[in-house]
């Protein structure tokens, strides 16, 4: 998928294929038809038949904006320190699509290289644990409460880079920073924990009586 210029003008001919290529990837991907209009300027109409032709149904309904940033900060009801790990590695492939050329890129193409990375970097973990993955709604909202996708600056998610293991993490600055210590530390903490109660004397499940 040829990278798309932050200045690239859809209707512009020499770009027109690159933005088609561009709605198609993000209607596999499953994207909310009001985010493909607003990276790609096609008509509603049109990503609809484009949604029944490649995947033979309609575009997922819904608000384009999932979850507040708590939601991809910390952990909670429906979230762990795994969660907030993925969000971390979806922030760092965007970031590092971002610089694979010297110019800046389209937004809607950067998230979209993003997540196809990101989703091969966790492909391994996902078919052997079932652990719980962004999908590209998701990611849309993770970025936009990050400010990636309008300013970063007063953005409501920044992340903060762990002096232990360096990972950049996902905190929300309006929530106290004592409760948002790095998910990685704190998943490698709890993995200790639980092998050191396990050595403990005792510890070892008794052996099932018939």
């Amino acid at each position: 998928m040829i990278a798309i210029p932050e200045d690239a003008n859809p209707n512009d001919p020499r770009w027109e294929v690159a933005y088609l290529h561009l709605a198609h990837g993000l209607v596999m991907a499953g994207t909310r038809a009001k985010i493909i209009a607003r990276f790609t300027d096609l008509p509603t109409k049109k990503i609809q038949r484009l949604y029944r032709a490649l995947r033979g149904m309609d575009p997922p309904a819904g608000p384009i904006m999932q979850g507040n940033a708590r939601f991809f900060a910390i952990p909670g009801k429906h979230t762990s320190e795994a969660w907030s790990v993925q969000c971390a590695v979806f922030l760092a492939c965007f970031e590092r699509m971002g610089k694979i050329t010297t110019v800046p890129v389209h937004r809607g193409w950067q998230m979209l290289a993003a997540f196809t990375v990101y989703q091969s970097l966790t492909e391994k973990l996902y078919r052997e644990t079932a652990v719980k993955r962004l999908d590209i709604n998701q990611a849309y909202a993770l970025l936009a409460h990050c400010g990636f996708l309008v300013h970063p600056s007063g953005a409501e998610l920044q992340r903060k880079e762990c002096p232990v293991c360096l990972i950049s993490y996902p905190v929300v600055t309006t929530e106290r920073p004592d409760i948002q210590g790095c998910p990685i530390c704190a998943i490698n903490a709890n993995n200790i924990r639980l092998s050191q109660q396990s050595s403990r004397p005792g510890s070892a499940t008794p052996p099932a009586t018939a």
